[in-house]
């Protein structure tokens, strides 16, 4: 088994007590100081334990132990280690479940544990995901209105083209709006001065200080709809009063 590095037990740390030779003398006494690693308290097991769930994401109890009994058998196999008590490291790995769940870094979910982190990264990460979701919610806001304007604006054009046909047919002449165009609004009052290039490409007003204003032809195209929707529903408002005064 080759764990991941984040997962490597560090047993650099480790170490065994030995007698003042630095030796092992019998099995008995290995078996005495096998019941202890020196130096993994439970602060050590949590440490270890944490960056197990939250490498897995979802894992057990048995699969992490496993794994880090897995690590020891390794450790001695390859003369890092002189042993192990195997039921003292199994009970501090559950007691380092325990601390984990108590604080909520990792939950319980039916027979396996999901990592949820700790509580400060996590406030942090949903407001970074709340942020981007505001701003797509209002990327998509502007972009569906913009969508809808398109669609209005066509639905406009149609309308025109509609109203010019009318036109030409009643009047037998080619006459119609044509586009582009500008509207120029001012007071019925106002001296107007107007000189046009003779290219027809300049066209200078001069109002005299009279305020005025400017409409291209989707504002007024817009304002046209408007018009008639407003007048439309006044019909059928009218409609729906001649209605109720005649079955009355």
């Amino acid at each position: 088994m080759t764990p991941g590095t984040d997962n490597v037990l560090n047993l650099n740390d480790l170490y065994i007590q030995e007698d003042d030779e630095g030796q092992v003398s019998d099995c008995c006494a290995v078996k005495k100081k096998a019941s202890r690693i020196v130096g993994w308290g439970l602060r050590r097991f949590s440490k270890i334990v944490c960056r197990k769930v939250e490498a897995k994401g979802r894992t057990t109890y048995n699969e992490v132990a496993d794994d880090i009994m897995a690590e020891l058998r390794s450790a001695v196999n390859n003369g890092e280690l002189v042993g192990f008590d195997e039921k003292n490291i199994r009970r501090r790995v559950y007691d380092a479940f325990n601390v984990l769940m108590a604080i909520d870094v990792i939950v319980k979910d039916k027979k396996e544990v999901k990592w949820t982190g700790f509580r400060s990264g996590r406030s942090e990460q949903l407001n970074k995901l709340e942020e981007v979701r505001l701003e797509l919610l209002s990327r998509i806001g502007k972009k569906t209105n913009f969508l809808k304007e398109l669609e209005n604006q066509f639905v406009d054009l149609q309308n025109l083209m509609l109203q010019n046909q009318i036109r030409q047919k009643s009047h037998n002449s080619s006459e119609g709006v044509n586009l582009p165009f500008l509207l120029v609004k001012t007071s019925p009052k106002a001296t107007v001065e107007i000189q046009i290039s003779e290219n027809l490409q300049l066209v200078h007003f001069d109002f005299n200080g009279t305020p005025f204003t400017l409409h291209d032809d989707a504002s007024i195209l817009k304002a046209m709809r408007l018009r008639t929707e407003a007048e439309r529903i006044d019909h059928t408002i009218e409609s729906s009063l001649d209605c109720s005064n005649t079955s009355l």
